[in-house]
Protein backbone atom coordinates (compact mmCIF):
# COMPACT_ATOMS: atom_id res chain seq x y z
CA UNK A 1 0.00 0.00 0.00
CA UNK A 2 1.06 3.46 -0.86
CA UNK A 3 0.81 6.87 0.84
CA UNK A 4 -1.88 8.93 -0.58
CA UNK A 5 -1.82 12.07 0.88
CA UNK A 6 -3.31 14.85 -0.75
CA UNK A 7 -2.08 17.97 0.89
CA UNK A 8 -3.93 20.26 -1.94
CA UNK A 9 -7.95 18.08 -1.63
CA UNK A 10 -10.32 19.77 0.88
CA UNK A 11 -11.70 16.34 1.41
CA UNK A 12 -8.19 15.07 3.02
CA UNK A 13 -8.10 18.01 4.87
CA UNK A 14 -12.00 17.23 6.43
CA UNK A 15 -10.72 13.59 7.04
CA UNK A 16 -7.99 14.73 8.50
CA UNK A 17 -9.32 17.12 10.85
CA UNK A 18 -11.86 14.33 11.80
CA UNK A 19 -9.08 12.03 12.17
CA UNK A 20 -7.32 14.98 15.07
CA UNK A 21 -11.07 15.48 16.58
CA UNK A 22 -10.88 11.47 16.73
CA UNK A 23 -7.57 11.21 18.26
CA UNK A 24 -8.24 14.39 21.10
CA UNK A 25 -11.37 12.47 22.12
CA UNK A 26 -9.47 9.53 22.98
CA UNK A 27 -7.06 11.13 24.71
CA UNK A 28 -9.67 11.95 27.18
CA UNK A 29 -11.24 15.19 25.86
CA UNK A 30 -14.64 14.37 25.10
CA UNK A 31 -15.00 18.03 22.90
CA UNK A 32 -12.86 15.86 20.39
CA UNK A 33 -15.54 13.64 19.67
CA UNK A 34 -18.37 16.26 19.49
CA UNK A 35 -15.77 17.87 16.57
CA UNK A 36 -15.59 14.85 14.46
CA UNK A 37 -19.31 14.65 14.92
CA UNK A 38 -19.51 18.43 13.93
CA UNK A 39 -17.14 17.86 11.13
CA UNK A 40 -18.88 14.53 9.81
CA UNK A 41 -22.28 16.47 9.60
CA UNK A 42 -20.48 19.55 7.82
CA UNK A 43 -18.88 16.67 4.81
CA UNK A 44 -22.24 15.30 4.88
CA UNK A 45 -23.90 18.85 4.26
CA UNK A 46 -21.24 19.88 1.98
CA UNK A 47 -21.36 16.75 -0.52
CA UNK A 48 -25.20 16.80 -0.55
CA UNK A 49 -24.94 20.31 -1.99
CA UNK A 50 -22.24 19.44 -4.02
CA UNK A 51 -22.66 16.12 -5.38
CA UNK A 52 -26.64 15.35 -4.83
CA UNK A 53 -28.14 13.07 -2.16
CA UNK A 54 -27.67 10.09 -4.42
CA UNK A 55 -23.89 10.06 -4.42
CA UNK A 56 -21.40 7.84 -3.09
CA UNK A 57 -19.24 10.15 -1.17
CA UNK A 58 -22.29 11.51 0.48
CA UNK A 59 -23.71 8.18 0.95
CA UNK A 60 -20.56 7.83 2.71
CA UNK A 61 -20.12 10.96 4.81
CA UNK A 62 -23.85 10.00 6.02
CA UNK A 63 -22.61 6.78 6.95
CA UNK A 64 -19.76 7.70 9.05
CA UNK A 65 -21.55 10.72 10.40
CA UNK A 66 -24.57 8.64 11.92
CA UNK A 67 -21.32 6.37 12.93
CA UNK A 68 -19.85 8.92 14.89
CA UNK A 69 -23.08 9.88 17.02
CA UNK A 70 -23.87 6.07 17.40
CA UNK A 71 -20.48 5.59 19.05
CA UNK A 72 -21.37 8.15 21.59
CA UNK A 73 -23.43 5.90 23.10
CA UNK A 74 -21.34 3.21 23.26
CA UNK A 75 -18.94 2.11 26.31
CA UNK A 76 -15.25 2.03 26.19
CA UNK A 77 -14.75 4.10 23.17
CA UNK A 78 -14.38 0.99 21.27
CA UNK A 79 -16.30 2.34 18.25
CA UNK A 80 -14.35 5.32 18.19
CA UNK A 81 -11.38 3.03 18.09
CA UNK A 82 -12.68 1.49 15.36
CA UNK A 83 -13.59 4.63 13.59
CA UNK A 84 -9.97 6.13 14.14
CA UNK A 85 -8.49 2.85 12.36
CA UNK A 86 -10.50 3.64 9.56
CA UNK A 87 -10.12 7.53 9.17
CA UNK A 88 -6.16 6.44 9.37
CA UNK A 89 -7.04 4.42 6.78
CA UNK A 90 -8.79 7.25 4.42
CA UNK A 91 -6.10 10.42 5.62
CA UNK A 92 -2.76 7.93 4.84
CA UNK A 93 -3.88 5.44 1.56
CA UNK A 94 -6.78 6.69 0.67
CA UNK A 95 -8.78 3.52 1.52
CA UNK A 96 -12.40 3.40 3.08
CA UNK A 97 -14.24 0.28 3.76
CA UNK A 98 -17.65 2.26 3.97
CA UNK A 99 -17.47 2.93 0.17
CA UNK A 100 -16.87 -0.32 -0.74
CA UNK A 101 -19.24 -1.75 1.32
CA UNK A 102 -21.88 0.97 -0.14
CA UNK A 103 -20.44 0.58 -3.67
CA UNK A 104 -21.97 -3.07 -3.48
CA UNK A 105 -25.19 -2.24 -2.13
CA UNK A 106 -27.94 -2.84 -4.93
CA UNK A 107 -28.83 0.91 -5.18
CA UNK A 108 -25.61 2.03 -6.01
CA UNK A 109 -24.79 -0.54 -9.16
CA UNK A 110 -25.02 2.63 -11.34
CA UNK A 111 -23.51 5.06 -9.35
CA UNK A 112 -19.16 5.56 -9.70
CA UNK A 113 -16.78 5.43 -7.06
CA UNK A 114 -15.28 8.77 -5.92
Amino acid sequence: MKLKIDFKSFEWWYWFITLIAIIIGLYGVVEGFYLAILISIIQFIHFTISSGFAALATQVRLVYAILTIIALFIPYNIFYWILLFGTIMVVLFDRCMIEKVLNSMPWNKNVKPS
